[in-house]
């Protein structure tokens, strides 16, 4: 008989006397339950079902590594406008809320004397 830890021996030994209060509807269903354990302990293994995990594994692996090397390549980064340090200048200095809010029409003031 194999050797168990205490714990494991009492647990059997406690499962062996819970056993011998049960009716027959829980013991036949017991009986049952313990056979098919045993009938599957006994099947043999299917020795297909490694060669497919890997199938499986290699093609998530290769289809990781496809999509990966398929997609593009960062976008450049926008170029910031002349203004936005003049803007950041402005709100960095405190200056009043007023100014800040009316900034886009200041912009286009300042693009039309420079442009006429």
């Amino acid at each position: 008989m194999n050797e168990h830890a205490p714990w494991v021996d009492a647990v059997l030994r406690q499962l062996d006397e819970d056993e011998l209060h049960c009716d027959a509807t829980v013991l036949s269903r017991l009986n049952r339950a313990r056979q098919q354990a045993l009938d599957a302990a006994l099947r043999p293994h299917r020795a297909w079902r490694l060669p497919m995990a890997l199938a499986g594994a290699t093609a998530a692996l290769l289809l990781s590594l496809a999509l990966t090397l398929r997609m593009p390549q960062a976008p450049a980064p926008l170029p910031v406008a002349e203004s936005g340090a003049e803007d950041f200048e402005l709100l960095a200095a405190g200056a009043e809320l007023e100014l800040i809010e009316n900034l886009e029409f200041y912009a286009w003031l300042e693009q039309q004397s420079l442009d006429g």
